[in-house]
């Protein structure tokens, strides 16, 4: 099989601005960007015997991007275009040791792109001074050694562990609105999946992931090797009932705590999420639904970061200097529901 494709953005205004009360009071970047991404994609599937099989596969993307500044400083410094380019290769290996169980192997390389605007950067639009370009697109190599085992089509159990090493951890900083290229990182983790249908109306499902992930390298003077927000412990579950035109679900939804800072010395706290969900086909062409998010009404963080910044009081009595560091989090919506009608012509 073989196959290409093209995505195009065209961003008219990508803003940043410094703002007292709401209010804008200067411009810190104000870009026009646009960007073309290029795919084309190769593979073969392989059958060896009975019991082997495999897969070969070829990607290549190329990116153009052109990024031009408004703001009348640093804009016209900061403008510019390219283009980055990588090739990903890919393979994979299964073994059927029994009709009901199965080992894999997969491993290959791949990439995760970043803000261009990081790409064509010269200047730092806060400090004036010069700022480092980061690549448009960072090379990651993956792999991962699994197991499945399915006795029959109503239940399957896939458990795999994995490792993902990234060239480079690049973050955009949207309060200086420059790109920090971080350092090169490793992820490792074991991961299970569980699918099980119980008779006719009842199905189980379930999700499970552990993690490692560190920065590789001498970690710099006053900083560490964990990376920072990379989620360690996860957990998904759900109930489905279907009978005739109703179906109804129960999902749960667990993130475990993680790090803030490389050094680990600040931690996000765990959240668990409860929603339910329900449709009705009354016919064809109508089904009606209900949704309550957050079932349980708990009382958690949906995102949680650790920086220094200054409260408007604080800036007021001159108490800010350099920033004061703490918690900066989104919380979890509470207890609501939704009621939903779709039609299909």
């Amino acid at each position: 099989s073989f196959g290409g494709s093209w995505r195009g953005d065209r961003i008219g205004e990508v803003g940043l601005y410094n703002t007292v009360a709401r209010e804008r009071i200067s411009t810190v970047r104000n870009d026009k960007v646009q960007q073309d991404l290029f795919s084309v994609h190769a593979q073969q599937l392989v059958n060896l015997s009975e019991r082997w099989r495999g897969y070969v596969g070829l990607r290549g993307d190329l990116l153009r991007y052109d990024v031009q500044g408004r703001e009348p400083l640093y804009g016209p410094i900061n403008s510019g275009r390219g283009h980055d380019s990588l090739v990903s290769p890919k393979a994979g290996l299964a073994f059927t040791v029994t009709p009901a169980h199965e080992l894999y192997l997969n491993v290959g390389t791949g990439f995760h792109s970043n803000d261009v605007r990081g790409a064509t950067i010269n200047v730092d639009p806060m400090s004036g001074l010069p700022a480092e370009r980061v690549p448009a697109l960072v090379k990651g190599r993956g792999a991962e050694i699994g197991w499945r085992f399915q006795p029959d089509e109503d239940f399957s159990l896939t458990t795999a562990l994995w490792q993902l090493r990234l060239d480079s951890e690049l973050v955009y900083v949207g309060d200086a609105g420059t790109t920090e290229p971080g350092r090169a990182s490793s992820r490792r983790g074991i991961e299970a999946t569980l699918r099980w249908k119980l008779g006719s109306r009842w199905r189980f499902e379930a999700d499970a992931a552990i993690s490692r992930a560190r920065f590789r390298g001498l970690a710099p003077e006053g900083e560490g090797n964990h990376i920072d927000n990379a989620v360690e412990r996860v957990f998904a579950a759900g109930v489905i009932y279907t009978e005739g035109p109703l179906t109804a679900s129960l999902r749960l939804r667990y993130m475990g705590p993680r790090a803030l800072d490389t050094l680990n010395t600040v931690r996000s706290r765990a959240t668990t999420l409860l929603n339910f969900g329900a449709r009705y086909a009354v016919n064809k062409q109508l089904t009606l639904g209900l949704d309550v998010f957050n079932l349980a009404g708990r009382k958690g963080n949906d995102i949680e970061y650790f920086y220094a910044s200054c409260s408007a009081s604080e800036v007021a009595r001159g108490a800010c200097g350099d920033g004061i560091d703490g918690r900066h989090i989104h919380p979890m919506e509470p207890r609501s529901a939704r009621v939903s009608a779709r039609w299909t012509f």
